[in-house]
């Protein structure tokens, strides 16, 4: 199975939220940095020439461009795991017993996936215990009418091959 995400964004919300912070914090920093050096000198003062100036707007764009991608890939490894979670307890929700959660060893969250595997693991037991004690259920004619409700409801949990 492959389990790589072909996209860097898989929860835009999220993650421009998150690239967007962290490049106001980098804008922020490198700010503060000339500010202090503009105002304190010290031994060697910051020479603000226009040609310096448009250097470092260059350097700083660069900068921000560089801190926006790592962020976008930084918090795909924790925006990517919760699109999984969600896909597969939609699946499980759907009745689907063979929801199964994969991610890649760098992602956050592993530790989640597997108590979370586990469980999915003990339900689908529970399911098909529960499924093989309405199989045995006699057909009774009194009753006919809940046996059936029963059986379909039960017939809903399956475990889908993909």
């Amino acid at each position: 199975m492959d389990n790589r995400r072909k996209t860097i964004v898989v929860n835009s919300r999220f993650q421009y939220q998150y690239s967007l912070a962290s490049a106001a914090l980098a804008v922020l920093l490198i700010n503060l940095f000339l500010i202090a050096r503009l105002v304190f000198p010290g031994d060697s003062p910051l020479a603000l020439t226009t040609s310096s100036a448009l250097i470092i707007g260059a350097l700083e764009i660069a900068v921000i461009g560089m801190v926006w991608y790592g962020s976008l890939r930084q918090s795909h490894r924790i925006a990517g795991p919760v699109y999984v979670f969600a896909r597969e307890i939609t699946r499980l929700c759907n009745g689907d017993l063979g929801a199964n959660i994969h991610l890649r060893e760098q992602d956050m969250f592993t530790d989640t996936a597997e108590e979370l595997n586990a469980s999915f693991a003990v339900l689908k037991a529970k399911v098909e215990h529960i499924q093989s004690l309405v199989a045995e259920l006699p057909d009774n004619t009194e009753n006919q009418a809940v046996l059936t409700q029963l059986r379909e409801a039960v017939a809903e949990f399956r475990e889908i091959k993909s």
